[in-house]
């Protein structure tokens, strides 16, 4: 289904680190507010039932819950020197020189306590009600335009999530909802000209529900269950710089080949774990 939903959260961003299977950052922005418009457009089922041939080694390997894992390095044009990860994301570089990062990846997943009482946030098991909840992970999205590896964003700055299009894919057995869209980084004061006009990102996310104990062995919840998101996003520019923009433009369209590349590597844990290390 094709929305438009914006997101709006001001206020001073606070950044947390996450942890492992993504099921441990706490909530603690702070102010923060939302408001939502919303239109709707007939859903769209791409159904990629199509048989992946079967890779015995991944080039960087990574969990999605209980539900799989994928190769994050699929593609190797984009990003050209990989994924390395931080204590806060996986960012992606260009190049390896010191130079900030070109894209980063996050995964999350939450389980009922932690969306009740540390989100604070519905928990649902119904793919189409995820999207919204995973939203609510503020501080978790704070970190994509607050991480000065990729762009600083201050106290005198505000973002907006706008989701530009939705639609239901299925990858392996499991389906998804599929969101692409944009990070706009604003004045709150349009006349503080200290801060650019604005800043922009793009983002494409894939929500999941990771069942508990869907794994191959009991352990395999560690590597997280509940409510789940994969995101990948290119870094923030200023849009008043047509180099920079122009360059994002042409990252993004990349991000968006790379991450299907990604997802088409989907395979169970259990033939996860058999892949060679």
């Amino acid at each position: 289904m094709k929305n438009i939903k914006r997101t709006l959260l001001i206020g001073i961003l606070a950044t947390a680190s996450i942890i492992g299977s993504g099921c441990s950052k706490s909530n603690t922005s702070t102010d923060s507010t939302f408001t939502n418009e919303s239109t709707a457009k007939e859903s769209k089922v791409e159904e990629t039932s199509k048989k992946q041939p079967k890779k015995n080694k991944f080039n960087y390997p990574i969990t999605l819950g209980t539900i799989g894992g994928i190769d994050l390095q699929a593609d190797s044009e984009f990003p050209k020197a990989g994924f390395f990860e931080t204590n806060d994301l996986i960012l992606g570089f260009e190049e390896n020189k010191g130079e900030l990062a070109s894209c980063f990846y996050q995964r999350e997943c939450t389980t009922k306590r932690a969306a009740e009482e540390t989100w604070h946030v519905e928990y649902s098991e119904d793919l189409k009600k995820i999207p919204d909840s995973m939203k609510g992970l503020k501080t978790l999205w704070d970190d994509f335009v607050t991480d000065g590896r990729m762009y600083k964003m201050y106290s005198d700055q505000q973002y907006e999530v706008v989701v530009d299009n939705t639609e239901k894919v299925t990858y392996n057995g499991v389906d998804f909802i599929k969101e692409e869209g944009h990070i706009d980084v604003t004045r709150k004061d349009p006349s503080n000209t200290r801060f650019p006009e604005l800043v922009r990102a793009g983002y494409i996310a894939y929500y999941y529900f990771s069942p508990e104990g869907a794994g191959a062995y009991p352990a395999d919840d560690n590597q997280g269950y509940g409510m789940g998101m994969a995101i990948w996003g290119v870094r923030p520019v200023d849009m008043s710089n047509e180099e920079e923009a122009k360059t994002m433009e042409e990252n993004y369209e990349k991000l968006k080949k790379s991450t299907k590349a990604s997802m088409e590597t989907l395979i169970s844990l259990d033939d996860y774990w058999k892949l060679d290390k």
